[in-house]
């Protein structure tokens, strides 16, 4: 006996589900997804608004590259605005005066301590799941599966919630929407050679699912949150 044509349309909604954001509907273009600007002018632009919500981004670059500062420019800008985000800092680099002093509102900030890699996946997981949040700050360096990657994706997705990972390298690009990489940072000084005020570092776009890619921004961050 042939499936009925209601037991098809179930196979097939089920199939939908499944494969998450890798199908759409014949014929209908993507819609652009809303954005979390950085608050970094330049930086904005070449993202078309800051970092795409609902979808897994990241920011890739070893120490003292200036992510870290990228970051905290991000959660003050959400914050400022009224917002509340998450840091889930598996890496144990979240420092609250630093944050304070780059401007985000700390009451409006969730701060994750996971113990490991596990942990910090799962509590990823529950906030994106809890939705009402502007953003998942992901601070882990260690290397995620394709697997954990479209899990991510798809939880972000659903909430609408930008979720953007920190890291010394790129992961797999499997459910990543937007990739940057922090490139070529020097010190920049006040006055006396002596004084470190801050650092001067190159952005690339690295990934973009919808546009161009390979651009790149010159960008002048604070030094105390490099």
């Amino acid at each position: 006996m042939s499936p009925t044509p209601r037991c098809r349309a179930a196979a097939l909604a089920d199939l939908v589900r499944d494969l998450g954001d890798r199908v759409r509907p014949g014929g209908l273009p993507d819609e652009p997804p809303a954005r979390l600007p950085t608050g970094l002018e330049g930086l904005d632009r070449l993202l078309g608004g800051g970092f795409p919500r609902g979808r897994l981004s990241e920011i890739a670059g070893r120490p003292s590259s200036g992510r870290t500062a990228l970051a905290l420019a991000v959660l003050a800008t959400a914050t400022r605005g009224g917002e509340t985000v998450a840091v889930v800092d598996a890496a144990d680099a979240f420092e609250p005066g630093s944050a304070a002093t780059a401007g985000v509102e700390l009451t409006r900030v969730l701060w994750v301590r996971p113990p490991g890699v596990r942990e910090a996946l799962r509590s990823a997981e529950r906030l994106l799941e809890a939705r009402g949040l502007a953003l998942v700050l992901l601070d882990l360096d260690q290397p995620l599966r394709a697997s954990s990657c479209l899990r991510l994706s798809r939880r972000a997705a659903a909430s609408g919630t930008a979720l953007l990972r920190l890291a010394s390298a790129r992961g797999a690009e499997t459910g990543v929407a937007l990739a940057v990489e922090m490139h070529d940072a020097r010190p920049r000084f006040d006055v006396a050679p002596e004084w470190l005020e801050g650092i001067e570092t190159r952005l690339v776009l690295a990934r973009q699912r919808v546009g161009p890619r390979g651009a790149g921004a010159a960008l002048s961050l604070r030094s105390d949150v490099a």
